[in-house]
């Protein structure tokens, strides 16, 4: 039976600030990656937790139509409902509902996307396949996620360590890995997939004044930091593709060199 999941970080309206701080950071990386894709007019894709749905709206404009969504907070589904109306592509469908409990179409979706979903999540395997019985053959699985080692402030304050320790293990405590990116390659092969993008990041340098971290409710606690932040976050972008046709035993990896 999968394991219950609740979204660590809530969605309260600090929460939403956050991710609109992160959308305005990382939404060129995934332009890039939607570029490299080549993704077309007409595909059906579904998007796995679109959040504050800046990326929601750049695959709807791309695709030119509606894009299908799963998105357990209401607060976040209600609010990409409001925004979707303005682009005139129509609704698409949104489970209300955790990923493991939601009943996905078989053979159904040209592209299915997620960004920052897979760290939080336990049994990320048995997530993968899940999403891969959704695709149609030859339809593509795309995640990016964190590879958080490579997170630094410089100057380095002496609670550091510290902090990184609490923040693997706040994420750690519903059965999530902070770093799943370095392991998206080695899942997807298991899960019958071709690996046709796999990029590593380096991270986003940028300096300004952060704020003291306010720890969520849940969670091991970490020590407040503010500090001027001049560091990195990797990232890694994981492509697959299903194979043309389905059969029990996964097919050989293949890997495909993709401009970036």
């Amino acid at each position: 039976m999968p394991r219950r999941y609740q979204y660590l970080l809530g969605d309260a309206s600090w929460e939403r600030a956050r991710l609109r701080a992160q959308a305005a950071l990382w939404d060129p990386v995934s332009h890039a990656l939607f570029d490299r894709l080549r993704i077309r007019p007409g595909w059906r894709v579904l998007e796995i937790g679109p959040g504050s749905g800046s990326l929601h709206l750049e695959l709807r404009r791309r695709v030119r139509r509606s894009v299908d969504a799963v998105e357990q907070s209401g607060v976040f589904a209600s609010r990409l409902a409001a925004r979707i109306r303005r682009d005139g592509f129509g609704a698409g469908r949104v489970w209300r509902s955790e990923l493991s409990a939601t009943a996905l179409p078989p053979n159904h979706y040209d592209l299915i996307f997620a960004r920052w979903v897979f760290l939080f999540l336990p049994e990320p395997e048995a997530r993968v396949r899940q999403l891969v019985a959704a695709l149609k053959p030859g339809g593509r699985l795309v995640l990016q996620d964190y590879h958080r080692e490579t997170f630094g402030l410089v100057p380095r304050p002496p609670e550091w360590r510290r902090f990184m320790e609490a923040d693997m293990a706040f994420f750690a405590s519903q059965g999530g890995d902070a770093s799943i990116g370095s392991r998206l390659p080695a899942i997807f092969r298991r899960a019958g997939l071709a690996l046709a993008d796999d990029v590593l990041h380096g991270g986003h340098a940028a300096v300004r004044l952060v704020p003291p971290i306010r720890p969520p409710r849940r969670g091991p606690a970490a020590p407040a930091l503010a500090a001027g932040l001049a560091g990195s976050g990797g990232a890694v972008d994981c492509a697959g593709r299903a194979g043309r046709r389905r059969t029990q035993a996964p097919p050989a990896p293949h890997h495909e060199a993709m401009k970036s």
